[in-house]
This record gives structure tokens, sequence and C-alpha cells, in this order.
């Protein structure tokens, strides 16, 4: 059985911001994702996202590098 998820392999991590009184939210990329370039890992996260309920409440998108903790970009 394979996993789709696994926060110590996946190459990305995703934190989202919400608004005051709101949880903040981490999301791992897919692990089948893992052998793509940071841009089409980070793009396939951004539309999936968009996708999903949590964007309306939103207010910053952080992305980072899941082994160094290094921030890759981040969205207002």
């Amino acid at each position: 059985m394979s996993k789709n998820f696994d926060k110590d392999q996946a190459v990305v991590k995703m934190v989202i911001l919400t608004k005051s009184g709101k949880d903040n939210y981490t999301w791992y990329n897919f692990l089948k994702y893992n052998n793509r370039s940071t841009d089409q890992i980070i793009s396939g996260m951004k539309r999936r996202f968009m996708e999903s309920k949590l964007a309306d409440s939103a207010q910053v998108l952080q992305f980072y590098n899941n082994k160094t903790q290094e921030l890759i970009e981040e969205h207002r």
C-alpha cells in the first residue's frame, strides 16, 4: 500500500496563514510528485488550494523546502 503524503518525505511544505481567529494549516506535496521540479510542485499545490474551501479564508501562502525549512516563495 503506497502513501499519498508523508510530511518527512515531501519536498515542499505549504503553510496557509488564515484570517485572525481561524486555524492555520500545513499541506505537503503528494509523494508521487517528488521527482518533479519545485516550481511544478508549487504550481500544482496552488491550483489544488484555489479549488479548496480554505481559499476564501487564507491571507498568506508560504512555500518551504521541507528538508531545509528555507522559504521558497510567499503569496499575499
